[in-house]
C-alpha cells in the first residue's frame, strides 16, 4: 500500500537543541491522524517538515510514494509536493475576496476555476460570502474559507496546525464535523496537529503523541485511552490523579500502598513511588462501610454526576471518586479498582 505520508527516522535539531529524534511515522490513504503534544514537544516543527517548510537532519519523508526529503540531497519543495495547509491564524489574503482566496488554489488547468471555488465554498456553507474580504466574516467563517483553499488545489494530503483553537466552543465542535466530513468526501488523507483531546475523540482514526521530541505512543484512540504509555497521555485521556504513592515489586505486578491497604496493580514498576492515576469508577465510594477509611472533604455536583475529594491518611493529594448522588462530608470509606487505575515511574513519565 502507498502512504500518503511516510516518515522514517527523522531528527531535527534548532539551535542545537534537540527538537525531534527519530520520528517514524505512516499516514494510510484516507486517514486521518491527530498529532498530539504539550507546546514544545515537536509537533508544529514536525508539520513543517512534511510541509517542506523545514529540513530533516536525518532520516527521509515521502508522499503518496514519492522521496520528497531525504536529509541529503533530495528536497521537493513545499509549491511542489502537492498539499493542502490550514493554519491557526487562517492566514488568507486580506485584499482578495473570499471567492478570489479559493480560486487561486484551483489548479490552473481547470476548466472553469471561480465555478471550483464556489462550488467548496458551497460545500463548506460560506458561498454567501464569496465576494466578502475575510476581516468581514467570523473567525469559523474564514476558517471554512481557508478549508475550502487547501482543498482547491485537489491535494494528496491536508496539514492542519491547530485550526480550531482560535475558535469559540459551538463553532469548534460544528467545524469539526464539517472538516471531518469534507475530508472524507473529498478521500484524502489529512494529518492535524492538535492539543485538545477533543479532536482525538471526535476526529481521529490514529493518534501519535509527541513528547520531548519523540513519538511516546501511536495507535487508534481506544488504544491510547485504554493502555496509556506516559503520563502525559494518561492526562491527555482524562485520566484524573498524578498523586505520589509508595510502591512495591511484585511477581503479579506493582503493590500499591493506599491507606494502608495493598492493592496489586498488573504493571511492573522499578521505582519505590509512583504516580496514581485513575479513570472515573478507579476511586469510588463504599457504601457498606468496608474498604480504605477516608475523609469526604467536598462535594461538588459536576455535569451530571457528584466529584468528591476524599483525604486518605498518608496520602498527600485528595483522591476523586464521582458518585450517582450528593455524599456527605465526613468519615466514610472508599474502594479502588485496580482495572481502571494506572501507575508511572515517578521519576520518568513513561511506562516500563
Amino acid at each position: 500500500m502507498t502512504m500518503s505520508l511516510e516518515i522514517i527516522g527523522a531528527s531535527r535539531k534548532l539551535a542545537g537543541r534537540v527538537v525531534l529524534k527519530d520520528i517514524s511515522l505512516a499516514l494510510q490513504p484516507g486517514q486521518f491522524l491527530v498529532l498530539a503534544g504539550e507546546s514544545g514537544s515537536g509537533k508544529t516543527t514536525l508539520l513543517r517538515m512534511a510541509a517542506g517548510l523545514d529540513r530533516t537532519d536525518t532520516g527521509s519523508i515521502t508522499i503518496n510514494g514519492k522521496l520528497v526529503d531525504d536529509s541529503k540531497n533530495n528536497f521537493i519543495a513545499a509549491e511542489k509536493r502537492r498539499l493542502g495547509m490550514v493554519f491557526q491564524e487562517f492566514a488568507l489574503w486580506p485584499h482578495l475576496s473570499c471567492l478570489e482566496n479559493v480560486a487561486l488554489a484551483v489548479p490552473p488547468e481547470t476548466a472553469d476555476r471561480n465555478k471550483a471555488a464556489m462550488a467548496l465554498l458551497d460545500r463548506l456553507g460560506v458561498a454567501a460570502f464569496a465576494q466578502r474580504r475575510p476581516a468581514l466574516l467570523s473567525g469559523g467563517q474564514q476558517q471554512r474559507v481557508g478549508i475550502a483553499r487547501a482543498l482547491a488545489a485537489k491535494p494528496y494530503l491536508l496539514l492542519l496546525d491547530e485550526p480550531l483553537s482560535s475558535l469559540d466552543m459551538e463553532t469548534r465542535d460544528k467545524l469539526r464535523e464539517e472538516l471531518l466530513e469534507t475530508v472524507r468526501d473529498a478521500g484524502i488523507s489529512a494529518l492535524l496537529v492538535s492539543h485538545d483531546p477533543e479532536d482525538c475523540w471526535h476526529m481521529a482514526d490514529h493518534v501519535a503523541v509527541l513528547e520531548h521530541g519523540v513519538i511516546r505512543q501511536q495507535g487508534t484512540p481506544q488504544e491510547l485511552w485504554r493502555q496509556p504509555q506516559s503520563a502525559y497521555i494518561a492526562r491527555f485521556t482524562g485520566a484524573a490523579g498524578g498523586i505520589s504513592v509508595p510502591v512495591t515489586a511484585s511477581p503479579d505486578g506493582t503493590i500499591l500502598d493506599i491507606g494502608g491497604t495493598a492493592i496489586v496493580i498488573p504493571q511492573h514498576i522499578a521505582t519505590a513511588r509512583a504516580r496514581l492515576f485513575w479513570r472515573e469508577g478507579g476511586v469510588c465510594r463504599a457504601a457498606n462501610g468496608t474498604g480504605i477509611p477516608a475523609q469526604a472533604m467536598s462535594v461538588h455536583f459536576d455535569a451530571g454526576r457528584f466529584r468528591v475529594r476524599w483525604q486518605v491518611p498518608g496520602v498527600s493529594r485528595p483522591l476523586v471518586s464521582f458518585e450517582p448522588e450528593a455524599v456527605p462530608t465526613g468519615a466514610g470509606h472508599i474502594i479502588l479498582n485496580s482495572e481502571k487505575l494506572f501507575l508511572f515511574p515517578e521519576t520518568g513519565d513513561q511506562r516500563p
